[in-house]
Formats: structure tokens, C-alpha cells, sequence
């Protein structure tokens, strides 16, 4: 049984276990490198609301400047004078 398992090449890896933990660990590092991708470029595209009032699909701008805004839970950081701001619509100015 031993010379059958050997002349067929499953000697070499040792056993099936093995086998699976190396696609287990390259699902793994491929899982984890999309992770990444998703957090560092996914995060960085705009981000579209639907307007209540006007209908449309629209970015969020700040309610002091009408200037774009990194966008939090519920509530936005303006980019032209840093502090924090309601999100309003870019097309009719009132809230989202």
C-alpha cells in the first residue's frame, strides 16, 4: 500500500489534510486581499442619496458652505471649514 501511495505523487504532500489547508490558507490570503482592496478603494468613490423632496439621486453637501463632505453616521464633516455639519441635497439644498 505504502509504494502505491508513493509511486502516485500523494507521498510527496503527505496527505489530503494538507492538500486542503494550503487552498484553505490561498482562499484565506485572496479573501483578505479583497478586504483591503474594498476598504481602500471602495471607500474612496462618492457616495449617492436619494433626495426625499426632489426625487433625484444625489451627493451629499454640507448645510453651512453647500462644499462636499466626508460623510459619518447621520451627519457630515464640512471640507471647506472643518466643522461638523447636517448632509443636505446638492440639487435643492434641504435635508436628507
Amino acid at each position: 500500500m505504502t509504494d502505491f501511495v508513493l509511486s502516485n505523487g500523494l507521498g510527496a504532500w503527505g496527505s489530503p489534510i494538507v492538500v486542503v489547508g494550503i487552498l484553505v490558507l490561498i482562499l484565506t490570503i485572496i479573501w483578505v486581499i479583497l478586504k483591503i482592496y474594498e476598504k481602500r478603494v471602495e471607500r474612496t468613490r462618492p457616495i449617492e442619496h436619494l433626495c426625499d423632496y426632489c426625487g433625484h439621486m444625489v451627493l451629499a453637501v454640507s448645510d453651512c458652505h453647500h462644499a462636499p463632505v466626508k460623510e459619518r453616521f447621520l451627519h457630515g464633516i464640512c471640507k471647506e471649514c472643518g466643522r461638523e455639519t447636517r448632509l443636505v441635497c446638492e440639487k435643492c439644498k434641504r435635508p436628507l
